[in-house]
């Protein structure tokens, strides 16, 4: 049978100890599936916490050629995080950054590794995975306090984000063991 750290693509986004850590946890995993598989399971939990946090929560790169200043990150992620649960326009981060639209789109690609309304999605939905963690409001509440249209709305984004519903990762977060 193959390892399965070596199925495992290699992903620039993640740091090495991040990915070090994920690999291990994996090939844990694989080594008591047969034998003990609450063990594998609690691996594999860690292991999808750990992708989720990297996928959810990459840092900016501040100081690129072309890229965003320091202070205009802290501008950017201070007013998108303070306006999550409305709508977001890119030209109103770019008035933050002080940049022209096209400036700041660039930029801001350069600086986060994404486009500025896929960072907005990641942020929204990183903090309904904390709404989900901390209570047990209606995914509807929580959708609609984290910017997105509706429940379905925001079980789109999340699937395709993290590849299962809320629901199915409010449960499985919920379900698992602590380790």
């Amino acid at each position: 049978m193959t390892p399965l750290s070596t199925m495992v693509p290699g992903t620039p986004c993640l740091l090495p100890e991040v990915r070090a850590r994920l690999i291990q946890l994996l090939d844990e995993a694989e080594a008591a599936l047969t034998l003990d598989q609450e063990s594998a399971r609690a691996n594999l939990a860690q292991a999808l916490r750990l992708l989720t946090q990297a996928t959810v929560n990459p840092e900016p790169v501040a100081g690129l050629h072309g890229g965003l200043m320091g202070w205009q990150i802290k501008r950017v992620i201070a007013f998108v995080n303070s306006h999550l649960d409305a709508t977001i326009h890119v030209k109103e981060m770019a008035f933050e950054a002080r940049l022209s639209l096209s400036h700041f789109s660039h930029a801001f690609k350069l600086t986060f590794g994404e486009p500025p309304l896929a960072y907005v999605t990641r942020r929204r939905l990183a903090r309904a995975c904390d709404m989900m963690l901390a209570s047990d409001a209606p995914l509807s509440r929580i959708a609609h306090e984290c910017g997105f249209y509706d429940q379905s709305h925001f079980t789109r984004h999340f699937h395709r984000r993290l590849g299962m519903t809320p629901q199915s990762w409010r449960r499985f977060y919920a379900d698992e063991p602590e380790g």
